[in-house]
């Protein structure tokens, strides 16, 4: 009975060893608590601190998107903000309708501002309503290659 509650603790001890292991390779260059900080930092005075959700990926050999849909209330001001940690550039579109809708339409795109070495992106809606973010994640030889985006979202007070 022993061999097995010390074959048990062995086991526990070696899965809890790894997992850290692992976790901590698949972060890459992710500081998120730093990102998001930095972030928060463009809110300025007239933006309070809404939410923000961490998409972390591994490029692989063929185009990814990633969804994240945005509920808003109606007649509020809002702040996007997007901090990024991407070894190759990611495009970050907003959408009025999700990825399966046919008929969407474009509300911001950071495609012309990926020139240069940009990684925070911060836009402003005319309009609050439901929104859907979608992250385009270009196919890479390097599938060892991971990145991670911090969405921010501020209100104004």
């Amino acid at each position: 009975m022993n061999t097995i509650k010390l074959f048990t603790l062995a086991l526990v001890v070696f899965v809890t060893a790894t997992a850290g292991r692992v976790s901590l390779q698949s972060d890459g260059d992710c500081d998120a608590t730093g990102m998001k900080n930095q972030a928060k930092g463009l809110l300025d005075n007239d933006f309070k601190y809404d939410s923000s959700k961490i998409t972390r990926f591994a490029y692989k050999e063929k185009e990814q998107l990633k969804e994240i849909e945005v509920p808003l209330f109606i007649g509020e001001k809002y702040r996007f903000i997007f901090n990024t940690a991407v070894p190759e550039n990611v495009v970050i579109s907003i959408y009025d309708k999700p990825s399966t809708a046919k008929k969407r339409k474009l509300l911001y795109t950071n495609k012309e501002e990926l020139k240069g070495n940009k990684k925070i992106y911060v836009w402003e809606p005319q309009k609050s309503r439901k929104m859907y973010v979608n992250f385009e994640i270009p196919k890479s030889q390097n599938v060892d290659s991971r990145g991670c985006i911090i969405f921010l979202l501020g209100y104004k007070i």
